[in-house]
C-alpha cells in the first residue's frame, strides 16, 4: 500500500510540472516557439484542442493578399485570428525552399507582440499578451536577393480563457509569396570616334522600349556630324535625341569631325587699290598667284609671307580661334633696287602621317625642330643643325600638332595631322 501510494504522488508530480505552463500563464503571455505548423515543427495542438470556434486567419502584406515580394523591400504584416472567441494567441516563422531562414521580422508594437528566435535558427513573431485582442501588425523586411519562394507558417490558438489546454480551438495556414519577375534589361554602349572628339552621354542599362535621351556634346576643336549604329548605319544626325531601346544590346557611335574654318586674304597697295596676283608663302608652302583663299583650318596660328614683284614682302602670323577670318595686307612698293628678304623653301611631309614625319630644307640649315599639340604645347624638341630630319611619331596620339623649324633668321610654323 505504501508503493502504490508514492507511486501515485510522483504521477501527480509529473501532471501537475507537464500543466504548469498553462496554470501559470507562461504560453498566454509569450508564444511558444516552434510551433507554428512549419517543417519540423508542431503546433500549439499538441497541448491545445477541443474547441469549435469558427472563423478564418487573415494574413496580409501592406494591406492585401500579396503575392510577390521584391528584394530589400520591407512590407507590414498584418496577421488577424478572426475566431469568435474570448482570447486569442498566434505564431509565425518564415522560410525558404530549403526550409531555411529569410528575411527578418521586426516588431512595431512591443506591447501585444513578441519576437524570438529558436535553437534551429529561425525567427518567430507571436503574441505577447493573449487577450481579447485578435488583430497584430509588425514588418518583414525580404532577403536582399531572389531566393525563390517564400513560404510564411502561421498557427492560431482560438481560447475559451480558461487557463487550461481544454476548449481551445487551434488553426494552421500558410501563406507563399514568389519573387517579382524582373523585366529582362539590356546595354546601351556609347563611343566617341575618334575618341578624343565628344563626350556621349547616356549609355546604360535599359529595358525593351524605354525612350533615352542621348547627348554627343564635342570637345573644343571638334564639332558633331553623326550617331550611327555598330554597322555603320546613321541613327540620328541631331546632337542630342531620343533613343528607343531595343530588346538587345546595342553600341552607338557619336562621330566628330575636328571643327575648321576659312581664312582669306584682301590685298591692296598704299593707295587702297586691290592686288590680285601676289603669292602667298601659307602654313609653310607656297601658293600659285592670286589663291587668297584658305579653308579647312583648325584653330591654332599660321604663319604667311606675302610677295609680288614690285613690293616689299610682307609677313607675319595670324590666329585662327573659332569662327571665319579675313586678313587685309597692305604691300608697300619697292623703290629700292635691293632685292627682298629670300623666304627659306622647307617642306614638312607626308601630310597627314602616321610613322615619320619628315623636314626637309633646300637650303638653309635647320637649326631646332619643335612639335606642338593643339593646346600649345611642346611635345617634341629636337636641335638638328642639318637639312634633313625625321620624327617618329609612335608616341604621339592621332590629331593636329604644329611643326615649328628654325633657321638662323626665323621660325615657320606648319600644321600637320597624325593619323598613326
Amino acid at each position: 500500500m505504501k508503493k502504490l501510494t508514492i507511486f501515485w504522488l510522483m504521477i501527480t508530480a509529473v501532471m501537475l510540472v507537464s500543466l504548469k505552463p498553462h496554470i501559470d500563464g507562461r504560453n498566454s503571455s509569450q508564444a511558444p516557439l516552434g510551433r507554428t505548423g512549419a517543417p519540423n515543427e508542431s503546433t500549439c495542438g499538441s497541448c491545445h484542442g477541443g474547441g469549435s470556434y469558427t472563423g478564418e486567419i487573415i494574413f496580409q502584406l501592406n494591406g492585401d493578399e500579396q503575392t510577390e515580394y521584391e528584394p530589400g523591400v520591407t512590407y507590414t504584416i498584418t496577421f488577424e485570428s478572426d475566431f469568435n472567441a474570448p482570447r486569442h494567441g498566434f505564431s509565425v516563422t518564415v522560410l525558404d525552399g530549403d526550409n531555411e531562414p529569410t528575411g527578418d521580422f521586426a516588431l512595431t508594437n512591443e506591447d501585444n507582440t513578441s519576437l524570438g528566435t529558436g535553437g534551429n535558427g529561425r525567427q518567430y513573431v507571436g503574441h505577447k499578451s493573449a487577450d481579447g485582442n485578435n488583430e497584430w501588425s509588425f514588418e518583414w523586411t525580404a532577403p536582399g536577393s531572389d531566393v525563390g519562394d517564400i513560404t510564411f507558417y502561421y498557427v492560431i490558438n482560438a481560447a475559451n480563457g480558461d487557463g487550461g489546454t481544454g476548449g481551445d480551438y487551434i488553426e494552421t495556414g500558410t501563406t507563399t509569396i514568389s519573387p517579382t519577375e524582373q523585366p529582362d534589361v539590356f546595354t546601351l554602349t556609347l563611343l566617341a570616334e575618334p575618341e578624343n572628339g565628344g563626350q556621349p552621354t547616356g549609355g546604360g542599362e535599359y529595358e525593351e522600349g524605354e525612350v533615352i535621351p542621348l547627348s554627343a556634346a564635342p570637345n573644343e576643336g571638334y564639332e558633331f556630324v553623326q550617331w550611327t549604329d555598330a554597322d555603320g548605319n546613321e541613327v540620328s544626325d541631331q546632337e542630342d535625341f531620343e533613343f528607343s531601346m531595343p530588346g538587345e544590346d546595342v553600341t552607338l557611335i557619336a562621330h566628330y569631325s575636328f571643327s575648321t574654318f576659312s581664312l582669306s586674304f584682301h590685298i591692296e597697295n598704299e593707295a587702297g587699290e586691290a592686288i590680285d596676283d601676289a603669292s602667298i608663302l601659307f602654313d609653310g608652302d607656297q601658293y600659285e598667284a592670286g589663291q587668297y583663299l584658305f579653308d579647312g583650318l583648325a584653330p591654332g596660328t599660321y604663319e604667311y609671307v606675302v610677295s609680288r614683284d614690285g613690293y616689299f614682302n610682307q609677313e607675319g602670323s595670324v590666329t585662327i580661334l573659332d569662327e571665319d577670318k579675313e586678313l587685309t595686307i597692305v604691300l608697300v612698293e619697292d623703290d629700292t633696287s635691293a632685292p627682298g628678304p629670300e623666304v627659306p623653301q622647307i617642306s614638312v611631309y607626308p601630310n597627314p602621317a602616321s610613322s615619320l614625319l619628315h623636314v626637309r630644307s633646300d637650303k638653309d640649315t635647320i637649326q631646332e625642330v619643335r612639335l606642338l599639340d593643339m593646346l600649345g604645347n611642346v611635345v617634341y624638341r629636337e636641335t638638328v643643325k642639318a637639312n634633313n630630319h625625321a620624327i617618329r611619331l609612335a608616341d604621339y596620339r592621332r590629331g593636329i600638332y604644329f611643326v615649328q623649324v628654325y633657321t638662323h633668321d626665323r621660325v615657320l610654323t606648319y600644321r600637320v595631322q597624325i593619323t598613326g
